[in-house]
């Protein structure tokens, strides 16, 4: 299976940071190359996807996972945050942060770390307050 990072919600200056995770990610035969993809929804109306193919090691997928995050901490990007897809095993989804809270994953904008609710989240900052 390929691993896959849809990041069609991200505006165009935000994408150029994939150029960093394109570089680094080169394993397995697989170039990582962006692909757009027409998809048809129910209304009749086209959608262009912006999809990166990364890797066909679907074991690699949390280190994938990691190095987006590292690469959205590394530029300051706070409002934009790394999920799994829920339809697709083998994609991760770049998403507005506000999203991924209605979804019910809270992400600590210091190190991209997961939480289940704003209490583990405020706990875990704290952390990072006194470190």
């Amino acid at each position: 299976m390929v691993i896959t990072i849809d990041v069609s919600i991200l505006p165009e200056n935000l994408r150029l940071i994939f150029d960093e995770i394109k570089r680094t990610t080169r394993t397995n035969g697989v170039n990582a190359k962006n692909k757009e993809k027409t998809i048809t929804d129910m209304d009749g109306q086209n959608d262009k996807t912006n999809i990166i193919t990364v890797d066909k090691d679907k074991s690699k997928i949390h280190e994938i996972k990691q190095k987006i995050k590292d690469a959205l901490i590394k530029h300051r990007i706070k409002d934009y945050v790394v999920i799994d897809d829920i339809d697709n095993d083998n994609q991760l989804r770049i998403v507005n942060k506000a999203h991924a809270e209605k979804l019910g994953i809270y992400h600590c904008h210091h190190c991209g770390m997961a939480f289940e609710d704003q209490i583990q989240l405020s706990t875990h900052k704290r952390i990072h307050y006194f470190i």
